[in-house]
């Protein structure tokens, strides 16, 4: 059974200020536009409410949550019956962070996330952004649709912190941010095989497959875009598993949607029949996921290298390691 969720995200295009208040508005008036496609979700770019806002200090423009800022886009959460992810600088026991504020479709606030790797902005290394503090360690957030992780910005350059937070099991990945990112936001989507979908605040916001591949971005004078995404869709290495897309075939048909990655040597399947997921036709099939193979590897690998031969592991149900 599919769990197709509508998301859209939204990007800054290098513009902003003179006051909070005025970023507000335009943040109103794209998540207006976003409205229209009645999205699940919608992601802010990192840092929105202080784009062009003169300031020094983080301090100086950072607010509580909830306040001001949280307040007016929960207004617009509420309205059109969406989540949105509302970054800001947050004052908070005396500190501020960099915080990406997740609020749900009533207006509430659902939790908060604190950048854990904001950029030093001076010399020696004794500020970053600004006086902004650290944030303490991954999160992730259980919405009404499934479950997601949040990154901010520099930390796209720490991979343990995407595993960290994929770990955590999130459906899908949000990266609010000041610049693209390019490439990496790729990269960890194909690392752990969820979406991922950027916010920034210059023109190319992007919506990225658990393949790693772009299936959606906004561009210089079109700032919203949205698409569907399957969360019920999955990845599988052609090994132990490709045999079995046959079998399948026959017995779903075109209520199963299996799209190959020859170069990649894996494939997606997705399921249309209603009350069947993917995970019944993995168990039916037993069909196991990457990090389930590599894990299985890494047992046999760990005896091979004490000296050891590999203990056995359970041989599993499917007609051949290749083919299909």
């Amino acid at each position: 059974m599919s769990r197709k969720i509508w998301v859209s995200t939204t990007s800054w295009q290098l513009q902003g200020g003179p006051t909070v208040q005025d970023n507000l508005d335009k943040a109103c008036k794209l998540i207006d536009i976003a409205g229209r496609d009645e999205p699940d979700i919608i992601c802010l770019p990192e840092m929105f409410t202080t784009r062009g806002v003169p300031h020094k200090q983080a301090e100086e423009v950072a607010q509580p949550v909830p306040g001001p800022a949280t307040d007016r886009i929960a207004k617009k959460a509420r309205e059109h019956r969406t989540h949105i992810i509302c970054p800001v600088f947050e004052m908070r026991d005396g500190h501020v962070y960099n915080s990406a504020v997740v609020i749900d479709r009533t207006g509430g606030i659902v939790g908060v996330y604190d950048k854990i790797h904001p950029v030093t902005s001076s010399f020696d290394f004794t500020e970053f952004e600004g006086c902004i503090r650290p944030g303490a360690g991954p999160r992730v957030f259980d919405l009404d649709f499934g479950r997601i992780g949040i990154l901010i910005c520099f930390d796209i350059q720490w991979a343990a912190e995407w595993a960290a937070t994929a770990a955590l099991g999130p459906d899908l990945l949000f990266w609010p941010s000041a610049y693209g990112g390019g490439f990496p936001l790729q990269a960890r989507a194909w690392d752990h095989h969820v979406s991922v979908v950027s916010s920034v605040l210059t023109y190319h916001s992007r919506i990225i497959d658990i393949t790693g591949r772009i299936i959606q971005e906004t561009a210089l004078g079109s700032p919203v875009t949205g698409c569907q995404i399957d969360l019920d869709r999955r990845y599988f290495h052609s090994d132990f598993n490709a045999s079995q897309i046959g079998a399948i075939k026959t017995a779903y048909g075109r209520d199963v949607v299996v799209q190959r990655y020859p170069e990649e040597g894996g494939f997606t399947l997705a399921s249309n029949k209603e009350g069947v997921s993917v995970a019944n036709i993995m168990k039916e099939y037993d069909l196991e996921l990457v990090p389930d193979y590599l894990a299985r590897h890494e047992r046999a690998e760990a005896s091979t290298r004490s000296g050891n031969p590999p203990p056995s592991q359970p041989r599993r149900n499917v007609r051949s390691q290749y083919g299909g």
